[in-house]
């Protein structure tokens, strides 16, 4: 039976790889850097890496040996970046948005029409403005967050 192994093996070895990079900066992260950041077993990791590596891949390079094991990885995308929680994607974002303008619209401080304004930009981000906002986040700075 086919089981789910993102939570528990997956994740944690894209978030060590985007972990690891960011710490070191070096192009290429060794196999064994990443069994020793996430305990996992070396079987366990170079399954993730295969995982990981299906199109489109989480990494701008894979180097394998003889016989497909993986021994390095190179940096992770944007993609990855944002999978791992790194970088936030155009959803969160908003997300982040909104929370904000709910929080304003909570304000005591604010006069009652101010917080009205707050709380129905945010039902309008949250519905029919929802994918506008997401575009525009995405594109943000020349396409810094999405494709």
């Amino acid at each position: 039976m086919t089981q789910d192994t993102w939570i528990d093996r997956d994740l944690p070895v894209l978030q060590a790889v985007v972990d690891i990079y960011e710490e070191t900066g070096t192009y290429l992260t060794k196999v064994s850097a990443i069994e020793a950041a996430t305990g996992l077993d070396a079987g366990a990791v170079q399954r993730a890496l295969r995982r990981l590596n299906t199109e489109p891949s989480f990494f701008e390079k894979v180097t394998a040996a003889f016989g497909g094991m993986i021994i390095m990885v190179g940096p992770p995308t944007r993609h990855a970046l944002q999978v791992a929680g790194a970088w936030p994607s155009p959803e969160q974002l908003l997300e982040r948005l909104i929370t904000a303008l709910d929080t304003a619209g909570d304000d005591d401080d604010r006069g009652v029409e101010e917080r009205g304004k707050f709380k129905q930009l945010a039902g309008n981000l949250r519905s029919f403005a929802s994918k506008v906002a997401i575009g525009a986040l995405g594109s943000a700075g020349g396409h810094l967050l999405s494709g």
